[in-house]
């Protein structure tokens, strides 16, 4: 019954799950298919990004505009510093939602626990389908970067192309599975979607602003963003103290997730 769980979540997400492949695929083929105009007006666009707000530039994944336009640079402030993980992460949040609030918002929780699955074996299968997803759609990004990398010189190796899609990967399954934690403890899917969202929300501004606001550089450092910035992975590769971090956290939502839901009365 656990991988029928398991193939019944990744079967009703297959639709969204394509148009997010397809999505990003061509986010990812897009901003490698402008670089080669920003390379060689490199002059103009530096002027350009100096004359913005040090604070602004820094929600683009770095404050320096010579990093900027870099091609790891470039590329790191769409896809992983900006739209890309905004993209992935609410697609995340949307699978932590639907995983336990809101099969109970549809009223379609009895019929799972009417088998003799265990809950925390729901629960775990739910993370392990949402996981899946998001995976695939990171390697959609991957295979992107890797065919167009030689095409347009970008000069980036694999191991470091691995580790920027790996850590995109993990920051999306910290706020999915902060929604399945928030799903598992209340059971409802507007407060699971408002509280996943919001903190998320919340989290890639504290990161962005503390180049501008002092008070807010200690909380930037708590938060996933800055995991993933802080040593910009499709130029430096995988850094392990935040891998392990965003694991860390993964893991403590998905306890929490498992506690709330054995715990609880579910509406049926």
């Amino acid at each position: 019954m656990l991988s029928s769980v398991y193939r019944e979540a990744l079967w009703s997400r297959r639709g969204s799950l394509l148009l997010y492949v397809i999505g990003m695929g061509l986010l990812v083929g897009i901003t490698v298919g402008v670089y080669p105009t920003v390379r060689e007006g490199a002059d103009t666009f530096t002027q350009l990004l100096e004359s913005m707000p040090q604070g602004l530039m820094s929600m683009f994944g770095s404050s320096d505009a010579a990093e900027l336009l870099t091609p790891a640079g470039f590329v790191n402030s769409r896809v992983n510093a900006s739209i890309g993980a905004i993209v992935l992460t609410v697609f995340a949040i949307s699978l932590g939602t639907a995983a336990i609030a809101g099969e109970e918002d549809r009223r379609t929780m009895d019929l799972i626990l009417a088998t003799p699955t265990p809950r925390r074996a729901i629960v775990l299968s739910r993370f392990a389908a949402m996981a899946s997803m998001i995976g695939v759609v990171a390697f959609a990004i991957l295979v992107v970067m890797v065919v167009a990398n030689p095409i347009v010189d970008l000069g980036f190796s694999l191991p470091n192309m691995i580790a920027s899609n790996f850590m995109l990967a993990l920051l999306a399954l910290v706020f999915g599975s902060l929604a399945l934690a928030v799903g598992g403890l209340t059971g409802k899917r507007g407060v699971t979607l408002g509280v996943a969202s919001g903190v998320t929300v919340a989290t890639f501004f504290i990161n962005g602003l503390a180049e501008l606001v002092d008070w807010l550089q200690g909380p930037q450092e708590l938060t996933p963003f800055y995991w993933l910035q802080r040593a910009n992975p499709l130029s430096k590769g995988l850094t392990i103290e935040d891998t392990l971090i965003m694991l860390a956290v993964t893991v403590v939502f998905v306890a929490l997730a498992v506690w709330g839901f054995e715990r609880r009365d579910v509406a049926v």
